[in-house]
């Protein structure tokens, strides 16, 4: 039984990701076109990782691989990092895996041991942290091996202790989890404090890969004193730099000490308390009843307000449909008083060329970041069972389909309309070329939520364990991220071009129109096809 609990929660893993059908819809062919635009991401990503993982610590290496006593402390820096990313990548994915699964009640309603279910969701969760892990900790021990030559036992002991690290995250990971849950099941209001939450770690999380470099500066000038406070505050890490730097096997043991005592405390916490907190009922907001005139709204009108409903009800989905939005602000905010604005002009003075092209360096980064508010790249799929009932109501396709576009669009059109204002602040554009940015800006973004819907439109997803999945996990969102990136490198890169010949101003108006053209062939297809794969439609 155990066995085919974690082969069913592996699969929901990975059906999430890579399958795109549902309903009547499975019997059809699946297109292998997504599983190109994967294996492109995965060797993107990849070959990312390795390329600025070996230029940030390139230098690391090479400096205390070669100190004697301090071979250890690149190791350790290791496994923060591993330990770091795998925290961040499933901090919040813990609590939705574990006590917010779908099929968490009828599990429990079954003869099927209540430490079967947690032990498979925390195995998958183990084996989603090590794929993070092995992301970032492959191309760590290849830039030491580059510049220290290869040793095999080193690997081994390297590979066990980034497990064991990993280890230690879960255990992290997983009593935050169950806290964020505990907290859920007393307030009404928990997902404010789980959306801020989210945004202070991704806040943190910003601060550090944008300081990234200093910090590596930072280590090479005082890499001794950095070195002492963590064998005096993480012993988990110094012991992980001892094991893997000198083949020390009574330091893997003390490593697997300190990783296996908190991820069992965590697993008895857990279990002590996992059917109050996964069948709890919070209780509905009383309200006073006041007589009032009744008044109706359209169809429309409704879902669009259910969809924004849902959409501020799930952290995670604000978090991640949101991300672009929130990272185009918070640039455009450093932009606009950092006060580093004058001497970015007084560079690109110099080149008048190069200066004529900032608008479309501005139009291109706006467009990508709003491309990254992708709710509608999910929106369907999230509906799960919830769209057999919406099917029998009297809502046609249009109506369905616009609730989902216009939330989309809100979600980036906010966002984007305030880093406007903002980049005027800092970077002071005449008015025709701040209206030329800004109007091409909304007709890209037009654009971009009718691609996420798109995406999400021809992938549904209905039968799904946990939301978590869909957001951060589906095949439709990982489509349109892609073609997010896609569609902004042919929108903005023959720019560079064009503008030899014409104005930056008169590219973007001329891109606005091309965008408002294919927003009318997106509602024409939409009328049409979009209508009979709604009526197919069934979880």
């Amino acid at each position: 039984m155990l066995k085919t609990l974690l082969k069913i929660n592996l699969q929901n893993l990975f059906l999430t990701m890579f399958s795109g059908k549902s309903g009547k819809e499975k019997k059809k062919k699946k297109s292998p076109l997504i599983y190109v635009l994967i294996a492109l991401l995965a060797v993107y990503v990849i070959a990312t990782l390795v390329a600025s993982v070996s230029l940030m610590f390139s230098s690391v290496a090479n400096a205390f691989g070669n100190t004697d006593g301090m071979e250890w402390f690149y190791f350790a820096l290791a496994g923060i990092l591993v330990f770091l990313l795998t925290f961040v990548g499933s901090v919040f994915t813990t609590q939705n895996l574990i006590f917010k699964a779908k099929d968490n009640e009828l599990l429990l309603s079954m003869p099927v041991p209540m430490h079967y279910i947690l032990f498979s969701r925390l195995s998958s969760l183990i084996i989603l942290d090590l794929a993070y892990a092995l992301l970032l900790g492959g191309p760590l021990i290849g830039v030491y091996f580059y510049h220290h030559g290869f040793s095999a036992s080193m690997l081994a002991l390297y590979a066990v202790c980034v497990i064991l690290t990993v280890i230690l995250s879960t255990a992290v990971t997983t009593f935050i989890g169950w806290l964020v849950a505990l907290i859920s099941t007393k307030f009404k209001r928990s997902n404010i404090l789980q959306t801020v939450m989210s945004l202070a770690f991704f806040g943190v999380y910003m601060v550090v890969v944008m300081n990234m470099q200093t910090y590596i500066e930072m280590l090479l000038t005082r890499g001794e004193e950095i070195a002492r406070a963590i064998q005096k505050a993480l012993p988990a890490f110094y012991y992980f730099g001892i094991a893997c730097a000198y083949n020390k096997l009574w330091a893997v043991a003390l490593l697997a000490v300190i990783s296996f005592i908190p991820f069992a405390l965590a697993c008895i916490l857990v279990s002590k308390s996992f059917i109050r907190i996964a069948t709890a009922k919070k209780s509905a907001n009383k309200k006073k009843y006041v007589a009032k005139e009744l008044s109706a709204k359209s169809a429309k009108s409704a879902l669009f307000r259910k969809e924004l409903s849902g959409f501020f009800s799930i952290p995670m989905y604000i978090l991640n449909s949101a991300f672009g939005g929130l990272m185009l602000v918070m640039l455009s905010a450093y932009i606009a008083f950092s006060g580093s604005t004058n001497a970015i002009f007084t560079m690109l003075g110099t080149d008048e060329e190069i200066a004529s092209l900032m608008p479309i360096v501005i139009s291109a980064v706006i467009g990508f970041c709003s491309s990254m508010c992708n709710t509608g790249a999910s929106a369907i799929s999230l509906e799960g069972s919830r769209i057999n009932l919406l099917r029998s109501m009297p809502v046609n396709s249009d109506d369905f389909y616009f609730a989902k576009y216009a939330v989309n669009f809100v979600v980036g059109f906010v966002p984007l309309t305030v880093s406007v204002i903002l980049l005027e602040i800092g970077l002071r554009f005449d008015l025709l070329t701040i209206l030329a940015v800004y109007v091409s800006s909304v007709c890209f973004l037009a654009v971009t939520s009718f691609i996420n819907l798109t995406c999400n439109m021809l992938m549904p997803k209905f039968s799904w364990a946990s939301e978590m999945m869909i957001i951060k996990q589906s095949g439709a969102v990982l489509a349109a991220m892609l073609s997010g990136m896609a569609v902004t490198a042919t929108a903005f890169a023959p720019a560079f071009l064009a503008t030899k010949f014409i104005s930056t101003e008169i590219y973007l108006l001329i891109l606005s129109a091309v965008c408002i053209a294919v927003c009318f062939a997106f509602i024409g297809y939409y009328k049409t096809s979009g209508k009979k794969r709604f009526e197919r439609m069934s979880a």
